[in-house]
């Protein structure tokens, strides 16, 4: 299957204060010719007593996403990004997938040391338990209901980050990521926290069961 993420929806979330990342983004989509790209406004919603500050946007976050999932005026394939993402060169834009994948994770992250990981194809590696979520493609409708609705429940109920759920969806779905990852959570834009060298780097190939 082939994919033109300059055709398909993109969703980029962009806090409304965040003026800088929201001209960066419409840079680079205009460089790369991104025809069908929706900003959609960050949610600013308090977390938790207690939660540290480093995730403290968490639940703004995570609502942010799964409102865009829940959204209808979307279809899938759906390619939602967040705003501190940078774009890799060379970029090339037209993906040949597995037409059995369920999702692809165009940008990672080493957050979770326990990662599952094993190749799948030349071009793919099989991913579990890897926390992201800056550059998520969706390519199947259930597969993005499920990660709607565990992401709810994480939030909702567990009251955690959405990708603690979604990062074990990965175990019994077929999800893939390039061998290098496509995007990364560049230290030069506005966020919380500074993840370039936990999402610039490629994920090993550890030969994980699933």
């Amino acid at each position: 299957m082939i994919i033109d993420l300059r055709e398909i929806p993109v969703v980029w979330i962009n806090l409304d204060s965040a003026t800088k990342n929201a001209e960066m983004m419409e840079e680079r989509f205009k460089k790369h010719g991104f025809k069908n790209t929706h900003r959609r406004s960050g949610l600013v919603i308090a977390p938790p007593p207690d939660t540290e500050k480093s995730i403290a946007h968490f639940m703004g976050c995570g609502k942010t996403h799964t409102g865009i999932l829940e959204d209808t005026s979307y279809s899938t394939p759906l390619l939602v990004l967040e705003d501190d993402v940078e774009f890799v060169e060379p970029f090339n834009p037209v993906l040949e997938v597995p037409d059995e994948a369920d999702g692809i994770y165009l940008g990672i992250s080493h957050g979770n040391f326990y990662y599952k990981s094993k190749r799948y194809n030349e071009n793919y590696l099989r991913i579990g338990g890897v926390l992201a979520a800056h550059a998520i493609l969706y390519l199947k409708q259930d597969y993005r209901n499920q990660m709607c609705n565990v992401g709810n429940y994480c939030l909702d109920q567990l009251k955690k980050p959405w990708d603690m759920g979604t990062a074990a969806l990965q175990n019994n779905n077929l999800v893939l990521t390039p061998n290098i990852p496509m995007m990364y959570q560049s230290n030069h834009r506005e966020n919380s926290n500074k993840w370039q060298e936990l999402t610039d780097r490629p994920l090993s190939d550890r030969n994980s069961e699933f």
